[in-house]
């Protein structure tokens, strides 16, 4: 009949972790990666080891079993109220309760989520009662309860909740911590979407204590929105080990093959359970545990003897075995000890005077809403296609509200000051635009019991030309006489990584930059959010009508590059290139360029910068016939790489220049730097033309361009850098179509060719 009995039961064990299994704990993983950088860590770990050894030889574990740790005076109704600060790193993608996916978590959903670790924490959550009967009665009480901050550190009212947007929620780490509050006065917990490739298979991870001396600004716990609250008890684990609690099989984080021990006397050796799960022979698992006892000295001196179980304690909160239920009173008295340690400054938390100023104990304060959005393209099928803040007239696109702070009772939107709210949803809504250029919009937000809160964003989206500009004889030089302000630039996530207008190492006095030189690597000395890894920024061309050139047609640019790294497998840089005929429904890929295509000038360790035209390269991509129509976009992605350490930009500035369409290609042919060769691209041509000499001589190059009648109509000179000068022709001095003769001297050598211009 017992057997029966516990047959039934383990069934039912199996039943319920199946609906919430957790990833594991990547905290053993990050203490080895920062041991590595700090072995004196050990030292920190033993002194803090020390401190707890010595809290556990005042208690007398004879009578363990049958009575509760106390503190404080053996005051048994003493709790350890804490402040805690819940940091949401997001791409605005909603996230669902019944489902746990996405990272823009609710306000009501962390709120409800602090109630249940709570319930943990205060050993009243339910699943207790079917703790195996070995372990029924070392079941501890941590008495601690966790508190949304009302203060935050300026002393500001707050929920206790914060919100950034970051392609870092992607590729969740420590450069995902952003915003982080004093660790001696709160403790911070990040959420984001997805971790990064290195611990790409967890959950979750914390550092213990004694990691704080060397990361201060990283102490906490980092999980997956997902697991905030989706059945497991992942956050309560997570804070055990903020609170110097280490798997059950120790810290050497492999789980499932050799016993190991936690220092807790009340939680026998084990293997851990992660591959086998929540199973009878999980949970009555002896193998590390046959035969387990301690033997203590009483206050008298005399030697006692303790008999724990001898079965592995299985459904404990820090194995990974899928069936957590509970903390042991030795666990508790542990975290009791850790929380009165100056190690890691856990003592100053629950201290009555942090209390006051992080406003733990005190009511929540009515704050007004904060308005927010997001505008896409409603074809879009992802963030990272929905080409977020521009619009192609007559196409729909979707505003959705993301505000914040308080319950929306009421909402106005007003686009360009428009006196009459082009809608009053609550959630979203769909609309049209007919007038090209940015536009601005206008949230007012109505509170459930704070009023009205208008807020405005001027540049809220870029509506472009509704139909093509004719691409012959069209050149975008960026320059502020020409039509730059109709190709808008996007820095999505608002970071130092964007696109830019420059005047300073342009081509012929004006250009486009991609700032991807990371300066703040020497001049920042604590954690270097915004690693560039994820993230993306766009800049957009008018439409253009192609059609002018019949069936051939490329798309030529100068370009001018350098990477931050001489190895060639930390360059990660790109340059996506992509196209839509039909306003935006589908973007097609045209190129993706890297490393050698992009950084024509290898390796430069300071922020670059073009010296002249000869650190300018040509480069020209070929268009399908199917994107030779007369309304074709093109959108130019910049992904920025990091470098093998994962912290520094693999990049470093990117310029374009020149952008225009010909049915003739840009590229000039590879010359043998030892003779002297001059060519003119293109030719023939409809606007302006290079002259690129070659000439391993190094020297002055006289340049004269004479029409067919032999009047000279523009002469200069230029001296040659290294191998190579490119002078340009300009426009206006071939304003006639026809036949021009150009004349290159290069030492005693002259060189005449003919220039088609048509």
């Amino acid at each position: 009949m017992l057997k029966k009995s516990l047959l039934l039961l383990a069934t039912a064990f199996a039943i319920t972790s199946s609906q919430a299994q957790m990833l594991p704990c990547a905290s053993d993983q990050m203490r080895k990666k920062l041991l590595a950088e700090h072995p004196e860590l050990l030292q920190i770990e033993a002194d803090l080891e020390k401190q707890i050894q010595e809290g556990m030889r005042k208690i007398d574990f004879t009578k363990a079993a049958k009575t509760t740790f106390v503190d404080q005076s053996n005051n048994e109704s003493f709790w350890y109220d804490i402040p805690i600060v819940v940091h949401i790193i997001h791409d605005y993608n909603p996230f669902s309760t019944s489902t746990f996916n996405g990272d823009f978590i609710p306000d009501d959903f962390v709120f409800e989520s602090v109630k249940d670790w709570n319930t943990v924490f205060a050993k009243q959550n339910g699943d207790t009662i079917d703790v195996i009967p070995p372990f029924k009665k070392w079941v501890g009480n941590p008495r601690i309860r966790l508190h949304l901050a009302t203060k935050d550190p300026m002393g500001n009212p707050t929920k206790g909740i914060t919100r950034r947007r970051s392609y870092l929620t992607y590729t969740g780490g420590d450069q995902a911590k952003y915003d982080g509050w004093s660790n001696t006065s709160y403790i911070n917990l990040w959420f984001i979407n997805k971790m990064s490739v290195d611990h790409s298979e967890a959950a979750a991870y914390a550092y213990k204590p004694s990691a704080v001396t060397f990361i201060p600004f990283y102490d906490g716990v980092i999980s997956l929105a997902g697991y905030m609250n989706n059945g497991s008890k992942t956050m309560n684990h997570e804070l055990g080990h903020v609170l110097n609690l280490s798997h059950v099989w120790g810290d050497n984080n492999q789980p499932n093959i050799a016993c190991g021990d936690d220092n807790v006397d009340d939680t026998p050796p084990t293997k851990g359970h992660n591959t086998t799960g929540c199973t009878s022979a999980s949970i009555y698992d002896t193998v590390c545990s046959i035969n387990y006892f301690k033997l203590y000295t009483d206050s008298l001196g005399n030697m006692e003897l303790v008999n724990y179980p001898d079965t592995n304690n299985s459904q404990n909160i820090m194995d990974y075995t899928y069936c957590d239920k509970m903390f042991t009173k030795g666990q508790s008295k542990r975290m009791h000890l850790a929380l009165n340690s100056d190690i890691g400054g856990r003592n100053m938390l629950w201290d009555s005077s942090n209390l006051v100023a992080t406003g733990a104990l005190a009511p929540f304060p009515d704050l007004k809403p904060i308005p927010d959005f997001t505008v896409t393209n409603v074809t879009g099928t992802s963030m990272l296609t929905k080409n977020a803040n521009f619009a192609f007239p007559g196409k729909d696109v979707k505003f959705t509200s993301f505000t914040m702070n308080d319950t929306v009772t009421a909402m106005k939107w007003y686009f360009n000051d428009a006196a009459v709210p082009a809608s009053t949803s609550i959630t979203g809504f769909t609309h049209q635009f007919t007038d090209p250029g940015w536009v601005k919009l206008t949230m007012t937000a109505t509170g459930n019991h704070t009023g009205d809160s208008t807020k405005s964003f001027e540049k809220a989206l870029f509506v472009t030309e509704a139909t093509g500009t004719p691409a012959s004889g069209y050149f975008q030089e960026f320059t502020p006489s020409s039509d730059r302000d109709k190709w808008p630039m996007f820095n999505y996530y608002n970071n130092e990584f964007k696109w830019e207008l420059a005047d300073v190492g342009a081509y012929d006095g004006n250009c486009l930059k991609y700032n991807g030189y990371d300066n703040r690597v020497t001049a920042f000395s604590g954690p270097i959010n915004g690693t560039p890894r994820g993230d993306f920024d766009d800049f957009f061309t008018l439409p253009m009508d192609l059609t002018g050139f019949g069936s051939a047609c490329n798309l030529n640019f100068f370009y001018s590059g350098a990477s931050r790294s001489a190895s060639t497998a930390s360059i990660n840089d790109s340059l996506y290139i992509d196209y839509t005929i039909n306003k935006g429904t589908a973007w097609i890929s045209l190129a993706k360029l890297g490393k050698g295509d992009i950084f024509n000038k290898g390796a430069v360790t300071t922020a670059y910068t073009p010296a002249g035209t000869w650190d300018w390269a040509p480069k020209t991509i070929a268009l399908p016939a199917p994107a030779i129509t007369n309304y074709t976009t093109f959108r130019f992605r910049y992904r920025p790489g990091v470098s093998a350490n994962e912290v520094t930009s693999s990049g470093n500035n990117f310029y374009m220049d020149r952008i225009h369409f010909s049915p003739w290609p840009a590229e000039v042919s590879s010359i043998n730097a030892g003779a002297t060769s001059v060519t003119i691209v293109p030719n023939p041509t409809m606007g302006d033309a290079y002259v690129v000499v070659n000439d391993a001589a190094n020297t002055t190059v006289q340049l004269s361009v004479s029409d067919i009648t032999g009047k000279v109509v523009y002469t200069t000179s230029q001296a040659i850098r290294g191998t190579q000068a490119r002078i340009v022709i300009p426009a206006s001095a071939t304003t006639a179509k026809g036949i021009y003769l150009v004349q290159t001297l290069t030492g005693h050598q002259v060189n005449t060719q003919k220039l088609v211009v048509y």
